[in-house]
């Protein structure tokens, strides 16, 4: 596992416990030199990070989905399915993603927690300095371009029937059980930081530890994993054309991209990142 020193990012060796760059003081490699038991290496929590993710995200919320059909049925008795053969009323669809991304993103949250929770007062840093302010400042216009893109184009980094709720919410979404402003601020605050967590300390992390690549190609590996798992979740029940489909997914990748940038430019510190999504995400429920 690399320590790196809080001070100038440096490398530092297992037993360089004053930084021979800046003369910095280490309490990491301090801990290891008295314990002699190195931590868990940054490849496994990655691999598992990432794991974790697609199982729970996509494997379990699929498991709930089904679960809450069935429990549709009994919300709503006598409700009208068609003819034999016809897709499924996307009412069903509606109330069965919502509350499954409800329950999955809480249990992913609260997973994420306790498997960092030693390490979380090394992941939310705070202070006032030049890098910090810059980092915000630049942050608050992304996300200001973010929201114009979201209410004047096909543009969405949040799941695209969120985004048709908070624009124009149809009778099938307003049904009692189905989508709500809560609802959408639960999935939107819980998986932001699970994604946080897993796109950008572990994964990228990950990358530095096992690889020679530079930060460069580590941000661009990270926002096509981070990408490829969050597009999936943005398009569902989606009915949008593939063009639209492709741009979405490409801003995705330029927002999942700067995060990355950002992670590195605040000395790995994900505390940036999520004041900027919850500013993101409590925009767009108010502007949409």
């Amino acid at each position: 596992m690399k320590i790196r020193c809080q001070s100038c990012y440096r490398v530092l060796n297992n037993d360089e416990e004053w930084c021979t760059r800046c003369g910095a003081h280490s309490d990491e490699v301090e801990k290891l030199m008295k314990s002699g038991i190195e931590p868990i290496e940054e490849d496994e929590i990655g691999k598992r990070s990432v794991l974790f993710y697609f199982l729970i995200a996509f494997v379990v919320t699929g498991l709930v989905d089904v679960l809450f059909g069935v429990i549709f049925n009994n919300v709503h008795a006598g409700f009208d399915y068609g003819a034999v053969g016809q897709d499924l009323p996307v009412a069903i669809a509606y109330f069965s993603a919502i509350n499954a991304l409800v329950i999955t993103g809480i249990i992913m949250a609260g997973v994420a927690f306790l498997i960092n929770v030693k390490d979380f007062k090394d992941y939310f840093r705070f202070t006032f300095e030049k890098r910090t302010i810059i980092s915000l400042l630049i942050g608050i216009g992304v996300v200001a371009v973010i929201v114009l893109l979201h209410k004047f184009t096909p543009i969405s980094v949040i799941p695209y029937f969120f985004k048709d709720y908070l624009v124009n919410p149809t009778v099938d979404m307003q049904l009692e059980g189905s989508l709500s402003i809560i609802k959408i601020l639960i999935v939107l605050l819980s998986y932001a930081f699970v994604e946080e967590v897993i796109f950008r300390k572990a994964v990228i992390n990950w990358f530095d530890q096992t690889t020679i690549l530079a930060d460069g190609w580590i941000v661009v590996l990270q926002a096509l994993i981070g990408t490829a798992l969050s597009s999936i979740a943005i398009l569902l029940l989606v009915n949008i054309s593939f063009i639209d489909a492709i741009i979405c997914i490409g801003s995705n990748l330029v927002f999942q991209a700067i995060l990355g940038i950002n992670y590195f430019y605040t000395k790995r510190n994900i505390t940036e990142n999520l004041l900027l999504r919850l500013l993101l995400i409590i925009l767009l429920v108010i502007i949409l």
